[in-house]
């Protein structure tokens, strides 16, 4: 009997390691389980409490921000028709410089500039002595600066042009954004300053109770002289667009 109580004792110490691994093994996955459980109600306690906090825009609010994107795509119109207006006059200037110009045997005309130095072509390249002697352009032909200035001034407009379409872009996609009414009045805020912060100066200039706050634009701006033309180059029309405002 004693060598069976032995046995049996020996036994349950053999088995003891064992059940203790199991009990930790339990209470850490109590624990794993509960910790889980404590995140996802963490989670949905945040989303509750974000979706609380968000406020729709009102039917009035929308409607108000309408009327204002009528008056952006007024003034947008009024703003393509100006520059359309500008474009043409310059390009008749630059026709009528082309007209009178100096032209070498093979087709090119070309310009002088102011001190009589150098010579540059319709394209702004520079024509060497060998092919024309500056001496040989009559003094009273346009010169190389103004012609040069004119170009630069038509890619200018070309350039507030397509800033202009684009900002027409954004107004067509605002209004899809607020068509069916369902907008956060913070969405819809920040669609207005965005808008308010793309407008380029040409627009801005036409919008009813914008025009006073427009910076004056600088009119050497347009007109400054290259050494000579660039190839390819794209002049920004427009002035840093005005901070924006909070809807209202």
């Amino acid at each position: 009997m004693v060598q069976l109580g032995e046995h049996f004792a020996s036994e349950d110490r053999s088995r003891h390691p064992e059940w203790l691994r199991q009990q930790r093994w339990f209470i850490k996955s109590r624990h794993e389980h509960q910790r889980r459980e404590d995140i996802q109600a963490k989670q949905e306690d945040n989303f509750t409490a974000f979706a609380s906090e968000v406020i729709m825009a009102t039917e009035a609010q929308i409607q108000a921000f309408e009327i204002k994107l009528d008056s952006y795509d007024q003034a947008t119109v009024a703003a393509l028709m100006e520059n359309q207006e500008q474009l043409d006059v310059v390009r008749s200037e630059i026709a009528a410089m082309l007209a009178r110009a100096y032209v070498l045997e093979d087709g090119r005309r070309v310009f002088k500039t102011e001190d009589g130095t150098q010579v540059f072509d319709e394209f702004g390249a520079e024509v060497g002595t060998d092919e024309v002697d500056p001496l040989q352009i009559d003094d009273s032909l346009p010169t190389w600066e103004a012609f040069s200035a004119k170009n630069d001034l038509e890619q200018s407009l070309e350039a507030e042009r397509a800033d202009i379409f684009e900002f027409q872009e954004k107004l067509d996609a605002a209004r899809e954004q607020i068509a069916d009414g369902d907008i956060s009045e913070a969405d819809l805020e920040a669609l207005d300053a965005d808008l308010l912060d793309a407008m380029p100066p040409a627009v801005h200039a036409h919008v009813p109770g914008l025009e006073a706050s427009q910076p004056a634009p600088d009119p050497t701006a347009q007109h400054r002289v290259p050494t000579a033309m660039p190839t390819a180059q794209t002049q920004s029309a427009g002035a840093s667009a005005p901070a924006p405002v909070p809807f209202q």
